[in-house]
């Protein structure tokens, strides 16, 4: 298990304290086989509406929908500097937070870098 899942892991538990309805769109589970076999797979599965770069965590608020893409946390370096995150946004899932913002007012769309964003970013939508 990858530091990102945990956090999203974090976040879900988090979520289901809070009551808040949530999903997850699992757009970054591993597809096996050969390469032939996964593009066969992605060929399908975008047949059925996967959207490449779609975010991690849909969080619905009664008069918002809140859009995450999840990233490891930042962490503090022994410098006391902190380090940029490993994590990177790809283009797709740029092109896919933009166009949430560009298109639906009643929903906000960012990139959170570990469980602690995340929880700010819903809590100051709730208030």
């Amino acid at each position: 298990m990858n530091d990102e899942e945990l956090e999203q892991q974090k976040l879900v538990q988090w979520l289901k304290i809070k009551k808040l309805f949530y999903f997850a769109i699992p757009n970054g589970a591993f597809l096996s086989g050969t390469p032939l076999q996964r593009a066969k797979q992605m060929a399908r599965l975008k047949s059925a509406g996967l959207v490449v770069g779609a975010s991690d965590i849909v969080v619905m608020l009664p008069n918002k929908i809140l859009f995450i893409e999840l990233k490891r946390p930042k962490k503090i370096l022994k410098s006391g500097k902190l380090s940029t995150s490993n994590s990177t946004v790809s283009l797709e899932q740029k092109k896919f937070l933009q166009a949430i913002v560009d298109n639906f007012e009643y929903a906000e769309a960012t990139v959170c870098y570990g469980f602690n964003e995340a929880r700010e970013f819903i809590e100051w939508h709730i208030k």
